[in-house]
């Protein structure tokens, strides 16, 4: 009973969500306060597949779509200190997110959050001109994880603070009983 419930205000919400996003798209030229354009920025951020944390409700801005990263043993090293990024990812999921005076060689500085919100200030660079990489907090998210190499996915969201508008990521991770490596299957587009 309470499913039915649930799909309904789903479904209410999405009208509502649609309807509301219909009639702005009507004022091409209209100038919207920053609030009215937070508030809608946030409501047209429901139909992408964001993190749904208590803790981040009204942080969210622009957000990409997820992508899934299996943890390397290079990941995983304390040595390393560093989770490396597929270019394909961070292509489609956070060079769309970058500002101009942002610099990805240089670095950037972001907030990571897990699956139970806590905050994991970190750096997001291109290491040795081929890697994307985040780095600095990461040993530390690693470990407080217990993150094994190959048995754990990790899926990744980036996104921009609502009120900051600093560079976000948020990672959750799943394990599964894998001692391989799973080579990504790449989709001739």
């Amino acid at each position: 009973m309470e499913q039915k419930k649930a799909k309904k205000i789903d479904h209410e919400e999405y009208k509502e969500i649609y309807g509301a996003a219909l009639c702005i798209s009507s004022f091409k030229h209209l100038i919207l306060s920053p609030e009215s354009a937070r508030n809608l920025q946030a409501s047209l951020q429901a139909t992408i597949d964001i993190p749904r944390v208590p803790s981040l409700n009204g942080l969210i801005g622009r957000c990409s779509q997820p992508f899934e990263k299996q943890l390397t043993e290079t990941d995983v090293n304390s040595k390393q200190c560093r989770l490396s990024i597929n270019k394909v990812d961070v292509e489609n999921a956070v060079m769309p997110l970058l500002k101009e005076e942002e610099d990805v060689e240089k670095g950037i500085r972001v907030k990571v959050y897990d699956a139970n919100g806590k905050e994991y200030p970190m750096t997001f660079k291109l290491w040795a001109h081929k890697l994307h990489v985040l780095k600095e907090g990461w040993i530390e998210f690693c470990t407080d994880h217990a993150f094994l190499a190959h048995q754990d996915f990790l899926k990744l969201w980036v996104f921009r603070n609502l009120h900051t508008q600093d560079l976000c990521f948020f990672i959750t991770s799943r394990r599964l009983q894998e001692f391989q490596p799973i080579k990504k299957r790449r989709l001739n587009a």
